[in-house]
């Protein structure tokens, strides 16, 4: 699930890049979606960031109960709370953090070397923006995972109240900004909203989703759709999850209608867990599927710079792009695709390869 999630914004992300020449020669970047209106409704079906925090949930749940069974066994005895919660945030986030250092520093390096070289200091500043954007997902689990302890203690007790307590406080946060005409407010909606998906990933991680009748969760799924229809039918929300020309973001804050995909989007993978695990599970998909799944955050985190350093070899070897939204530009998109796949996979693998070797640097004598 996680793999899918990020292979969707990776693709969605590739996709709605309509790069081409404005009436000057120059270079024109928007959003396609922006001309091609009518492709909205498939926003709903890849912008997939609520199963992202929903498998970041049952990631917590089973890290903390590994830390908790490991330090008991170690100390002979359950150590204290904030003791395993220490040891938990520090191997949590380090996994989190470290690998987004060379990320950081070659995109720092880049926009540095580009302005050093004359590139226009607004296009530049514009592309590494976009660039260091989706960082924001990082951010936000890692807050979550530094109070999945405490939430997971709650879930324990209140179960599916805690669930229903951060829905209502998603939905009064937006209230108070939309009162307001406040952003700042809003931003309290990226703890509740997406710790409503991480919350509903601890009842995963024990069982409770998997115990539920099929009926219960087709309904679930229904009501929560026919939910999401009506909002986003009113004049209050835009009806797509990318944000567009001349409307406001459903993500940016989240909100009301982020928090209905949530519950839609969970439900309906459960529904469809019986149809897909079977396949997954054949040795040919798993070995490929663990090969994604171990890429998918470094992929997550290089698509964006891989597409800028495409862009501009392109435009260094003077290769004409279609008007956005032509049907050049559509019959062109696998192509497009084939090259950043094949540009994304070269970088990874040679991350690899640095990683592998300070791996081994990294060993002692003897093990070596």
């Amino acid at each position: 699930m996680r793999t899918l999630a990020l292979g969707a914004v990776v693709v969605g992300h590739w996709t709605m890049a309509a790069i081409g020449r404005d009436d000057d020669g120059g270079l024109a970047v928007d959003n396609i979606l922006n001309t091609e209106r009518w492709m909205w409704p498939l926003t709903w079906v890849l912008v997939l960031i609520p199963l992202f925090f929903f498998v970041g949930g049952f990631s917590n749940a089973t890290s903390w109960s590994r830390v908790v069974e490991r330090e008991t066994a170690r100390a002979g005895r359950t150590p204290s709370f904030g003791r395993l919660w220490g040891v938990f945030l520090r191997r949590r986030l380090s996994g989190l953090f470290l690998p987004l250092i060379p990320f950081v520093l070659l995109v720092a390096v880049a926009v540095g070397g580009a302005l050093a070289l004359g590139a226009p200091a607004g296009l530049t500043r514009t592309v590494a923006v976009v660039v260091v954007m989706p960082l924001w997902f990082v951010a936000v689990f890692a807050a979550l995972a530094a109070v999945a302890p405490v939430m997971l203690r709650l879930h324990a007790r209140y179960r599916w109240w805690v669930v229903v307590a951060l829905s209502v406080a998603v939905v009064v946060v937006e209230l108070v900004r939309i009162a307001t005409d406040s952003s700042a407010v809003g931003t309290f909606n990226y703890l509740f909203v997406w710790g409503t998906a991480q919350q509903i990933g601890f009842a995963y991680a024990d069982g409770s989703l998997q115990r539920m009748r099929r009926s219960t969760v087709a309904w679930w799924a229904l009501l929560a759709f026919a939910a999401l229809v009506a909002v986003t039918a009113s004049p209050m929300w835009p009806e797509s999850m990318i944000g567009l020309s001349g409307e406001r973001s459903n993500f940016s804050p989240p909100g009301t209608v982020p928090l209905l995909l949530t519950l839609v989007q969970i439900p309906v993978a459960l529904l469809l867990r019986p149809v897909v695990a079977p396949l997954l599970e054949r040795p040919r998909v798993a070995r490929v599927l663990d090969v994604a799944s171990g890429a998918s955050m470094r992929a997550f985190l290089w698509h964006l710079p891989v597409m800028v350093a495409v862009t501009g070899v392109l435009l260094l070897l003077h290769v004409p792009f279609p008007d956005p939204g032509s049907g050049t530009w559509w019959a062109t998109r696998p192509l497009w695709y084939a090259v950043l796949g094949l540009s994304l996979w070269g970088v990874l693998a040679g991350t690899d390869r640095v990683r592998g070797r300070a791996g081994r640097g990294s060993q002692p004598r003897e093990a070596r």
